[in-house]
């Protein structure tokens, strides 16, 4: 099976889309190596520390040999060293502290799960790692390979994945060494923090930069809406696509109920990015994505349900946010039978400039909001677009330099749209075809 476990959705003419969806292949690594996992498990059976070390709430991850020594060309491959201290301090309830410095990845986990989905360093239920000017580095071993650096995903099929509770991750710079590490002979599943069917986690003040990866921070899996109260907050996404490989980006993919993308701010420079990334998606329900800063990426958020995730989803928000685009902010995509209710999108400041060189295939409609339908029998209703202030700036395609895209096949139930103001919106308020102004 060639599908993924997770791509984003990158969307093409007329605001079309192929879906990629999330899916789970098992890669093709060796398999696992009985002595090697024996040994990890006597190694860490055997971890005993003082007394005095044990009566802190926090243990520095030096304590297990973890060292921050990479130079730029070499240093310590730190991936077992660092899965013993995660393994011991998540099982005795302490915190994990980094040390100050660079600490350096260089080869795959060893369990099946690893081995099932490119993990390189696992998580467990109250895992609580923060760091203190550290930073994690891939190293070049990943060249043109798939990864999950720290994963949830921890079973080789998706129906045996094991809940995680309590996940907690700080002030850690992610470089993902994108001058050594990124995509070559195709389209890789390159990605940062996959955190599984979790149950409270929080991901805060951590920098993910330097990459050419698919996605930086993924919640949530399937549609069995396991997965609740996460929160992704006062983060940096700097520079995270870089070849044409890269077809397609989600810096925070959020499938967790009652959980929230905010305070963070979103930066590409890559031309690559300003037509195939997006921000953040929102896939579940009582989800919301506000006071983030977006820019050089195609789209700020994808809304979207999905028959093999969740249905149905409601009570989703998106607001005050400031964004620098290429085409339009809020894209809605739905599945046959599926809903979307209770969106606002609301106080958003949005500028868009389509990218010179490229077609309708990347330079797509702008403005706020870009519906689309995909699948029969789809609805969307109570949808509030309101107090949104929408600026274009440069328009390539003739038609796109409008406010709203809205499909006719779409069904509409209480669209209601108020106080949006839009300049540069030559073009008119909304492109769609056969189909009037207001509902």
């Amino acid at each position: 099976m060639k599908s993924p476990f997770f791509f984003c959705f990158f969307c093409f003419v007329f605001d079309s889309c192929e879906p990629k969806e999330k899916k789970t292949e098992v890669a093709n690594f060796a398999k696992i190596d009985p002595q090697a996992m024996n040994k990890y498990n006597q190694e860490l059976k055997e971890l005993k520390f003082t007394d005095q070390v044990m009566a802190q709430d926090t243990i520095d991850a030096s304590t297990f040999n973890v060292k921050a020594d990479y130079n730029g060309k070499k240093g310590t491959d730190n991936r077992k060293a660092l899965q013993l201290a995660i393994d011991f301090c998540s099982k005795n309830a302490k915190v994990l502290r980094l040390p100050k410095g660079k600490i350096l990845l260089n080869s795959y986990g060893i369990t099946n799960a690893a081995k099932a989905h490119a993990n390189i360093l696992e998580l467990k239920s109250n895992t609580n790692i923060v760091g203190n000017n550290s930073e994690i580095v891939l190293g070049d071993f990943f060249h043109d390979r798939p990864f999950v650096l720290l994963s949830g995903l921890n079973a080789v099929d998706t129906k045996d994945f094991i809940n995680l509770n309590n996940i907690y991750i700080k002030n850690i710079i992610f470089n993902f060494n994108s001058k050594k590490v990124f995509m070559v002979s195709k389209y890789q599943l390159m990605r940062g923090i996959e955190m599984g069917h979790v149950i409270n986690g929080e991901i805060s003040g951590c920098t993910f930069k330097d990459g050419d990866i698919t996605a930086a921070i993924i919640t949530g899996q399937g549609n069995r809406s396991i997965s609740k109260n996460v929160k992704i907050f006062n983060n940096t996404f700097l520079d995270l696509i870089k070849s044409t490989k890269n077809e397609d980006h989600t810096s925070v993919y959020l499938n967790s109920t009652n959980s929230s993308i905010y305070n963070n701010t979103f930066t590409n420079s890559s031309t690559q990015g300003k037509i195939v990334a997006c921000a953040g998606e929102l896939h579940n329900s009582n989800s919301s994505f506000y006071d983030n800063t977006v820019s050089g990426y195609l789209r700020m958020n994808f809304v979207a349900t999905f028959l093999i995730e969740n249905h149905n989803i409601t009570n989703i928000k998106i607001s005050n946010n400031i964004a620098r685009l290429t085409s339009a902010a809020v894209y809605l995509w739905t599945d046959s039978g599926t809903t979307i209710s209770n969106l606002t999108i609301e106080n958003n400041k949005i500028f868009s400039s389509h990218v010179d060189g490229y077609t309708m295939f990347y330079n797509a409609t702008q403005g706020i909001l870009a519906d689309a339908t995909v699948g029969e029998n789809t609805l969307v209703k109570d949808l509030i677009v309101r107090n949104n202030q929408t600026k274009i700036l440069k328009t390539i395609i003739k038609g796109r330099a409008v406010n709203f895209l809205i499909d006719k096949n779409r069904k509409l139930q209480n669209f209601k749209e108020s106080n949006n103001t839009c300049t540069g919106c030559t073009d008119g308020k909304y492109y769609e075809s056969g189909i009037k102004w207001p509902f």
